[in-house]
């Protein structure tokens, strides 16, 4: 009587095999996701520091309003003119404002309305030309 011997489970040589085909394709799968990728993304970081640089430029716009007057034909932007030491750093980031240096009378109506108790003022945070934040704000005139 011949005794039968059944293989189970996998030899040597095959779990061998297995493990370098297994790591070939994983090195190709994250070479992919590495190729397809934007390389410097965006991250959450970025996006609440560019966020908190737009809400500081527009509290000094704001501010230079209240101190300044609604009707004052100068920059609003306090750092477009001098620059001072409060809007040095950046941080990398580039910070434009828009609607801050035109002559009151010749502001941008604001919702259709044709008078210039409105303006639009708009501020806006890149970086390497991406755009990452923008805020607006209103302003408008306190006089009666």
């Amino acid at each position: 009587m011949k005794r039968r011997i059944s293989a189970r489970g996998f030899t040597l040589i095959e779990m061998i095999v297995f493990i370098v085909i297994v790591g070939v394709a994983a090195v190709a799968l994250f070479r992919t996701f590495a190729l397809t990728l934007p390389h410097g993304s965006v991250t959450p970081a970025l996006l609440v520091q560019a966020t908190q640089l737009a809400q500081e430029r527009m509290e000094l716009i704001v501010g230079q309003r209240d101190v300044l007057g609604y009707n004052n034909a100068v920059d609003l932007d306090p750092c477009n003119v001098g620059a001072p030491a409060v809007c040095t750093n950046t941080f990398g980031f580039v910070v434009t404002s828009f609607g801050t240096a035109a002559a009151a009378g010749s502001w941008v109506p604001w919702n259709g309305n044709p008078t210039a108790n409105y303006k639009v003022v708009s501020v806006t945070v890149a970086l390497n030309g991406q755009t990452l934040a923008t805020q607006s704000a209103v302003l408008s005139s306190y006089l009666p």
